[in-house]
């Protein structure tokens, strides 16, 4: 298993606490020449790419009027590019050993709220990306996109609206947890040889 991630602090930490057999790989995944790394190191240390898990996202909350560019540049440098980016890195050789591809959407993929429509946007080109793997690669790889409501992560800190971060950390906070997305990740993994199930949408009870 390879963990990756742009803090290497973080993949330290979090590297001793897994007993599995694992490489950690700080890169970032708006840039295609990490991410080909990345999947050369699955390769010469595995053989290929099994499962390939797109997690990595993020999103500022703002009305469109006071959206900042350069935010709305992130977003979909990360949450779309950077699936995209990997990907493409990882698809020659989830094809030759029929992997499955796990895709990290969001309710905000069906739906659009208020404040935080690019973000939603974002997260509706995720879920075609997942139903183009479906459509052009039947029987060869399998895709799953997994769609949570919100989720107790540090997602929210990073708009810098601060009326909207303060009124949405209360509503983040009681929301899922992490462990929660982990259990579906490995429920889909573990699905039966002929079976693929293709969305998973998960909210708080």
């Amino acid at each position: 298993m390879i963990i990756a991630g742009r803090n290497k602090d973080k993949l330290t930490e979090l590297s001793a606490s897994l007993s599995c057999e694992h490489i950690i790989h700080a890169g970032d995944v708006r840039d295609y020449s990490d991410c080909q790394r990345m999947v050369k190191t699955a390769i010469d240390s595995w053989g290929g790419v099994d499962i390939l898990v797109n997690n990595a996202g993020l999103g500022y909350f703002d009305p469109l009027e006071n959206g900042k560019i350069e935010e709305w540049h992130n977003m979909v440098d990360i949450n779309v590019k950077g699936v995209l980016n990997c990907l493409h890195a990882a698809l020659p050789s989830l094809k030759e050993r029929m992997g499955h591809v796990i895709n990290l959407g969001s309710v905000a993929s069906h739906q659009v709220f208020p404040e935080s429509g690019i973000y939603c946007a974002t997260k509706h080109a995720l879920l075609a990306i997942s139903h183009s793997i479906r459509l052009e690669l039947k029987g060869q790889v399998k895709v799953t996109t997994i769609s949570p409501g919100q989720v107790d992560t540090d997602f929210v800190n990073k708009t810098t609206n601060e009326e909207i971060r303060s009124r949405m950390q209360d509503y983040f906070a009681a929301g899922l947890r992490p462990a929660d997305i982990a259990a579906q990740i490995l429920h889909v993994i573990q699905a039966p040889k002929g079976v693929v199930i293709n969305e998973v949408i998960v909210r708080p009870f």
